[in-house]
Order: C-alpha cells, then structure tokens, then sequence
C-alpha cells in the first residue's frame, strides 16, 4: 500500500471511530448543538466533527509527519507550527460550542493564533502583486504584519460563517483543496491527503449516509480548523517563507477562497446597509437564501457546490492563460458586485415569496386572539 493510500485509510478510519467513541462523550458533556430559531434540525447533534478531523491529522502528523515534510521541502517545525495554531483553534472552537464566549473573547483568540503563525514562521505578505497595473503593490514590514493578521481572521471566520447546512463546509473544503492542488501543481501532501480523507468520513456521519455512524456537526472548532488550514496553504505558496518558491500570485490565490470570502463580504456589506452589526449572527447567509426560496437542502447544497466551484475554476482559467495580475484583480471585483446583484434581486424575490405567509399567519394569530 502506498504511503498516500495509507494516510488516506488511517485519517478516513480514525476520524470514523472518533466520532462515534466521543459522540455519547459531548451527548454527556452538553457538547452538543440544539435547534432553535436560526437552527431548525431534529434533536440535539453533537459537535465533535472537528475535533475527530484534528485528532486524525495530528495522529498523522505524528507518524508521517517528520519524514512528508523534508519530502515536501518543509521543516519540521512548520507542520508543528500548523498543528499548534490549528489545536488552539479547535480548543477555542471548543470552548466556544460548550460555553458560548464573547465576541471580543473569539477575536482576542483568532489574533493570537494569528501572531503565533507569523512569528514562528515569519510569514507575511510582502507583496500584493500588480493589482492595479502600474506596479507591484508591496507593503511595508509594519503594514504588512498587521495585514496578514487580517487576513487570517477574517478566512478563518468566512469559513465558520458558512458552515450553515449539512455537508456544506465540507464539500466546498474538499472542492477547495482540489483547486489548490490543480493551481499549484503540487503533489497532495500529508496535509491535505488527512484533510480531504477525514473530511469524506465527516460527510458519511453528517449526511447521514451510514446508519451505524451518529450524526455529527463540525462546530466551531471544525469550521475553524478548516479556516485556518485553507489560509494557511494558500499563504505557504502565495509567500516564499515556506517553501521558498512562490507558486501562485496572491491575486490568483483569493480565487482559492472564492465563494465563502464572496458569502462574508456581501453579509457583512447586508448588514451595514441595514444598521446591523456586522458580527451578529443572523440568517443571511447564501444557504439560509435558497430556503428561503424554497429550495430543498439537496438542491440548494447543489447549487452552492456549483457556485464553489466556477470561481477557483475561473482563476485557474486565467492563470493557465497568464493573465495579467491587474486584470485578474479586475475580473474578480465584477465576479464579486455580479454575485451581489444576484443575491440582492434573490433576496428580494425570497422576501415577496415569504411575505403572504407571514401576514396570513399573523391574520391566524389575531383571530385566535380575538376567539379567546
């Protein structure tokens, strides 16, 4: 068997039987996501997808992962770094799940794992590339640091902030890690061979899709992980601290993020316009749309696997074909106001649909009212 298909088997199997050894483990612990007004599911699911996914990496990383990283031109201490940050964030998504911390508590958090990743490894953008086609834009050392921190928070929270139906978060990951590998033209490594296998096992438990595996939700802690892992390779080859090579350009890599940074930013832009803060958790998001339109949770997941899809693709395209920075920067802007059009007008549509049902139901509500 080769070490790839053994990785694969070890992450697929371990993450299969953690999930059912903890699941009655969070059930006991109150680990666990009950239904509410934004979350209609049946019964209390519990949140251990995460930490099943991190426990087979760092399993991994253990056996494989001395020897996968000089045969992939990285130190040791590299994937020791990833493992650290990324076990901080699943102890904070953790914590977050069982005990709902504080915004500012999260954000204090999500910064120091930032900071830890940037000094232990000196990692930060330089460079933004030619944007605007009269040069490279590059970004001084006391602008740049803070600029990578930013960055890293805010891909690790439109990770999160996506994770809002069954099999989601897990197939754009999964169709993420595939572009990456097809970007690049790097050889899958440990990292994402782990990823990609533990996150299939993930989808047999989330989807339902083997009677004997409980249902299982990724939390916090998993939606985190997976943020983080996502930023961290596209930071390791959009910079040459790791690695040494830069394989892709950073404009190219935002095509990586495409659909969940697309889903952040229009949410957060809704909520300005509205006089919303933009951290409170609401039902805006592109999943909680296609509901709303009435979409089944098949063909609305679907639909969002589609739209995941077209833009990496897209980058792809334009970097096979060596388009200029500046004119992928270009395209992606009018990619990203054509999805805010889109999802304004099915907002709109989503809200006339909704709207008779709702005042036939207040009208039910005062006639009761009045009966009683």
């Amino acid at each position: 068997m080769s070490p790839a298909l053994l990785q694969a088997t070890l992450a697929f199997c371990l993450t299969l039987f953690c999930i059912w050894a903890l699941t009655p483990v969070a059930m006991w612990c109150g680990l666990v996501d009950a239904p509410n007004h934004r979350k209609q599911h049946a019964g209390s699911i519990p949140l251990i997808g995460g930490i099943a996914i991190y426990v087979a990496l760092l399993v991994a990383a253990l056996v494989w992962g001395q020897t996968q990283g000089k045969a992939q031109g990285l130190e040791t201490h590299v994937i020791n770094t990833f493992l650290a940050a990324g076990g901080m964030l699943v102890l904070l998504g953790v914590l977050d799940d069982r005990f709902h911390l504080s915004v500012f508590t999260r954000v204090l958090a999500e910064v120091a794992v930032a900071l830890f990743l940037i000094e232990s490894l000196d990692l930060r953008l330089a460079s933004l590339g030619d944007l605007l086609g009269v040069g490279k834009v590059r970004l001084s050392d006391w602008l740049s640091y803070p600029f990578t921190v930013l960055v890293i928070f805010v891909v690790i929270n439109a990770y999160n902030m996506l994770d809002g139906m069954d099999g989601l978060l897990g197939i754009i990951v999964l169709i993420t890690i595939f572009a990456f590998h097809l970007l690049t033209g790097l050889p899958p490594g440990l990292i994402t061979i782990v990823i990609s296998a533990a996150l299939v096992a993930f989808l047999i438990s989330n989807l339902g899709l083997a009677p004997s595996i409980p249902k299982t939700f990724l939390g916090d802690a998993g939606s985190k992980l997976l943020g983080f892992i996502v930023v961290a390779l596209t930071l390791s080859v959009t910079s040459q601290q790791v690695g040494q090579v830069r394989y892709v350009q950073p404009i190219t890599a935002v095509y990586l993020l495409g659909l969940p940074m697309f889903d952040m930013a229009f949410t957060t832009l809704r909520r300005l316009f509205s006089g919303k803060s933009p951290v409170r958790a609401d039902n805006t998001h592109i999943h909680h749309l296609l509901r709303e339109l009435g979409l089944s949770d098949k063909r609305a997941l679907l639909l969002i696997g589609s739209a995941g899809v077209s833009i990496p693709f897209l980058g792809l395209m334009l970097a096979r074909a060596n388009t200029p920075e500046s004119y992928q920067f270009s395209i992606l802007i009018g990619a990203f106001l054509m999805y805010c059009i889109l999802m304004s007008q099915a907002w709109h549509i989503a809200r006339k649909r909704t709207a008779p049902a709702e005042t036939n139901r207040a009208t039910i509500e005062d006639s009761s009212v009045d009966k009683t």
